[in-house]
């Protein structure tokens, strides 16, 4: 026979022990490995990185140096640059389903439309603040600074709904730049040197990429932080750098994100 005290302090036991009712599961950390480093220029304030084909494009920002550029991934060399007006902080970029590139501004609410040759547009408005911008094959998706992402039409850049990105129970802050890979958005989170990766239905995160071990050589300040992801679709290659930072890393893509569970051959690294 089992005591009264005993049995409660039994139940209590379990009740502790006990997972809380619809408490969700912190998702993995992973530390993918370096396939290769290219050179990047070290005075790129970096909000943006994209390819079109094998062409990289980046977005830089600050007051009076944003511009949109064309890089060479092999050297880092910019081969063309495009200045923002001065009063324009540069931030997300991304390319849509007609080859435009669409160039996000920090706190002026303006949208830029460029050519992929580099021809201006128009622009579009927006509320709130631009932080990163990608393209999911039907909407652009724009990060604000906050835990929540905005999907915006590729059209006129209305609104279309928006979604709380969070691990576990807790909303993920400060998500800047954004990548979208076979089905799941990436996003850097800003002041750290991890990235999100997103499942769009749901906004919870099913995994942490830990790169806190890059580019040891730049400086450890706040504004140094990891920003820049960049996905080549035709050999399933995925490239991330940092604001000044001097080298572009290619990194192993984890399973998840390879179209048909392909692994990348290694590239050579310099």
């Amino acid at each position: 026979m089992i005591r009264l005290g005993t049995w409660l302090g039994m139940a209590l036991a379990l009740l502790v022990g006990a997972p809380t009712a619809g408490a969700a599961e912190s998702p993995p950390v992973s530390r993918p490995a370096v396939l290769a480093s290219f050179p990047h220029a070290q005075d790129a304030f970096t909000q943006g990185l994209v390819f079109l084909g094998e062409q990289l494009l980046e977005s830089t920002g600050q007051r009076g140096a944003s511009e949109l550029r064309w890089v060479d991934l092999a050297t880092g060399r910019v081969e063309r640059a495009i200045a923002l007006p001065p009063r324009w902080f540069g931030e997300g970029l991304a390319i849509d389903g007609q080859h435009r590139f669409i160039q996000l501004t920090w706190q002026a609410g303006q949208a830029i439309v460029w050519s992929r040759h580099g021809r201006k547009l128009g622009q579009w408005t927006y509320d709130g603040e631009g932080w990163g911008l990608t393209y999911d094959g039907e909407h652009l998706i724009r990060s604000d600074g906050s835990a929540r992402l905005h999907w915006h039409s590729t059209t006129d850049f209305r609104p279309v709904h928006d979604l709380e990105v969070t691990d576990g129970d807790r909303p993920v802050r400060n998500l800047n730049e954004l990548e979208w890979v076979n089905g799941y958005v990436l996003a850097n989170v800003w002041q750290t040197r991890r990235v999100a990766v997103i499942e769009p239905a749901t906004g919870r995160v099913v995994e942490w990429l830990d790169l806190s071990e890059l580019d040891p050589h730049t400086t450890r300040r706040a504004e140094n932080t990891l920003n820049g992801i960049a996905w080549l679709d035709d050999s399933q290659r995925l490239f991330v750098t940092g604001k000044r930072w001097g080298r572009l890393y290619e990194i192993e893509p984890p399973q998840r994100l390879l179209r048909g569970g392909a692994t990348p051959a290694p590239q050579a690294a310099d």
